[in-house]
């Protein structure tokens, strides 16, 4: 839930009433508003405001600024079970840990997620169960991983589902997250960068750059391949003169109004009073 917060913040400039946090979060039963206002109160993250509403701590409070090309940016990949968070598991996990365009280390592991993987994971990825069969589980794994990550700036692919999927499983385990938790997405920076370009996933970007990659759907092929394209957006934005964390951050960061929160939660409440509708059969 935190990560999930903190984008709905982080995106709004203000704040947002908690009551508008539960209605696009679905927090709706006791249990679940306890944890989120738990939540709330104890992420250095978020700031409360007014009337009970929250907003997103000042970019200073979270990250400490450095010139680019002196970041650590932690290039993440992952494979999964399927796309829910708290039900699929993590089946690989790839990183490389690079400063200034260089690598300097890298982390890579298959996991048991014990549980059968389907067809469709086995045919877009070609991790089979016997693949997994002998990896270490997640609860090894991810402790290793988040020591590898500390201090550097997460970087992957649609950032909000890897990051989110990371995020959700430490919580899941009750395991302590790595700092700072600051994601840099190079799908979004493709879409602003990029705007004439409909493809912007690792296939479309591949074929952009002409970049010739091999077992797509495999955790380091695609760290490789976001690295590559990260790469060529920091050449894009220096030229721009955006040369330091910060700018690259706010370059990225997509903005929500408040008239667009207020339709978002209108699109919802909408979307879950249909969903509630009860399905009859017709007679014939």
């Amino acid at each position: 839930m935190n990560n999930e917060v903190f984008q709905l913040l982080y995106q709004f400039d203000g704040e947002i009433p908690e009551k508008q946090i539960r209605q696009v979060l679905n927090v709706k039963y006791h249990d679940e508003i306890e944890h989120l206002r738990a939540v709330l109160k104890s992420d250095p993250r978020f700031v409360g405001g007014t009337n009970s509403s929250w907003k997103c701590a000042p970019l200073d409070q979270l990250v400490d600024d450095q010139p680019i090309n002196e970041v650590e940016f932690v290039i993440t990949d992952l494979e999964t079970t399927g796309s829910i968070k708290g039900k699929d598991r993590i089946i690989e996990i790839a990183a490389l840990k690079v400063r200034n365009g260089e690598v300097i280390d890298q982390f890579e592991s298959l996991v048991n997620p014990h549980k059968k993987i389907s067809w469709q994971i086995v045919k877009l990825t070609k991790i089979t169960d016997e693949t997994v069969a002998d990896a270490p589980r997640i609860e090894e794994v991810l402790p290793q991983f988040t020591e590898f990550a500390e201090n550097g700036v997460f970087v992957a692919h649609n950032s909000l589902f890897d990051f989110s999927f990371i995020m959700a499983e430490l919580e899941r385990l009750e395991l302590k997250s790595f700092e700072p938790q600051i994601e840099i997405c190079t799908f979004r920076l493709a879409r602003k960068l990029l705007p004439n370009v409909k493809a912007r996933g690792i296939n479309g970007l591949s074929i952009y750059f002409d970049y010739q990659m091999e077992n797509r759907h495999r955790a380091m092929p695609d760290v490789l391949a976001t690295k590559y394209f990260l790469d060529r957006f920091i050449q894009q934005l220096d030229e721009m003169n955006i040369k330091t964390l910060y700018q690259l951050i706010e370059y990225q960061r997509e903005r929500t109004t408040k008239k667009e929160l207020v339709k978002r939660i209108k699109r919802i409440r909408k979307k879950r009073s249909r969903e509630s509708i009860p399905k009859t059969s017709v007679p014939n």
